[in-house]
């Protein structure tokens, strides 16, 4: 059988500092490669059933982060840590790792080190069709097609085009560099996340922005956005809140955008073959049709533009809290996805209190008028 070699990458992060709430910079540590050993990742296929158009995995193996004394520097300038530079660090440190992560309603990936061999499912994420899955060097997408399953199936090696796009995109490093990667943070304190001792970031926003979420009219943007990073510098968790704040004389309703990230499990992965690659009825799916020499479906594209594209999304109420939007992946014949991240999330504690921002009113240039939020 088979046999997929796991590459593990060396970690190389920024310079380190003393405490696990510091940002100071110190001299340049040096980090050993984790040995990960040589995994089987699909099984005998005369075990397999008949009905699947993709093999199954093999056990998943275990590459459990070795224990940091101290925690790994955050990039920035002073007390400031920039956003963009966080999520780089992040996807950097979390590759190197078997991982479970959820992105908001974005979806879920279960991953070996260097996205070797990984499950995918949701909307959103920027790997652009609503199941992924590679195994054995071979990626297999399933997209829908007026209720029809249609099947995708790409090289998937060390230096396949897909697998480069979807390092940085299957972490997670994409989409919260479009989330937050605007933003600085600094750092509010420490505190134990789902078990994980975490510094706690928060946003350095004081003052509302303006922002144009609507092409009739632009809103305040007031912000609330807390993430939560291991002593390895990956985001363990995200609490990302945007209140939206329109003039009076709009029409357009106020609403909050709540938009969560949790990375679950970090050495370990419950690899699997998602249940929608396996259908009774053979008529329910079909491969998909090359176009002009290429195939028909693009995987682990850019996440700029339009949304389903890697797009962060999440729970949208507006101002009677009724719920305005709250993104679902496409149903399919026998199978449909839920929307991961969105239910059983505990709000936790905020380090320090922004109240006089929300209570204030806001007289912004260019505005005839004084915005209450």
């Amino acid at each position: 059988m088979d046999r997929l070699g796991v590459v593990v990458a060396a970690l190389v992060l920024a310079s380190g500092c003393n405490a696990i709430g510091g940002t100071a910079p110190a001299p340049t540590e040096t980090v050993t490669p984790v040995a990960v050993p040589t995994v089987e990742t699909t099984e005998p296929t005369a075990t397999d059933r008949p009905d699947c158009a993709a093999p199954r995995p093999g056990p998943a193996p275990v590459s459990t982060p070795p224990p940091r004394t101290d925690p790994a520097a955050l990039p920035g300038e002073g007390d400031r840590i920039n956003g963009t530079e966080l999520a780089r660090l992040h996807g950097r440190a979390l590759s190197n790792y078997s991982y479970y992560l959820r992105a908001g309603s974005s979806g879920e990936v279960w991953s070996l080190p260097d996205a070797a061999a990984f499950a995918y499912e949701g909307t959103g994420l920027g790997v652009e069709s609503p199941w992924a899955y590679a195994v054995d060097e071979r990626l297999y997408t399933l997209e829908t097609d007026n209720g029809q399953l249609v099947l995708d199936e790409h090289p998937y090696g060390s230096d396949a085009p897909a697998r480069e796009r979807l390092r940085r995109v299957l972490t997670g490093e994409r989409w919260l560099t479009d989330l937050v990667g605007q933003y600085n943070y600094t750092v509010a304190g420490t505190d134990s996340y789902r078990g994980t001792d975490v510094r706690v970031l928060e946003d350095t926003l004081e003052h509302p922005v303006l922002r144009r979420p609507d092409p009739r009219a632009v809103a305040l943007l007031y912000l609330n956005s807390t993430l939560y990073v291991d002593r390895h510098g990956i985001v363990r968790g995200v609490e990302h809140v945007e209140r939206l704040r329109y003039g009076p004389d709009t029409g357009i309703p106020n609403e909050t955008r709540v938009t969560t990230f949790d990375v679950d499990r970090v050495g370990t992965a419950d690899l699997h073959r998602p249940a929608a690659f396996c259908v009774s009825e053979p008529s329910a799916m079909r491969t998909a049709t090359p176009t002009r020499g290429e195939n028909a479906t693009v995987i682990g594209s850019s996440i700029e533009g339009a949304n389903g594209t890697g797009t962060p999304t999440g729970r949208t109420t507006t101002e009677g809290g009724a719920n305005a939007s709250t993104p679902t992946s496409t149903p399919t014949p026998g199978h449909t996805p839920t929307a991961p991240g969105t239910g059983g999330y505990r709000r936790r504690r905020r380090h320090r209190s922004r109240r006089a921002c929300f209570d204030r009113p806001v007289t912004t240039a260019g505005m005839d008028r004084t915005w209450w939020p």
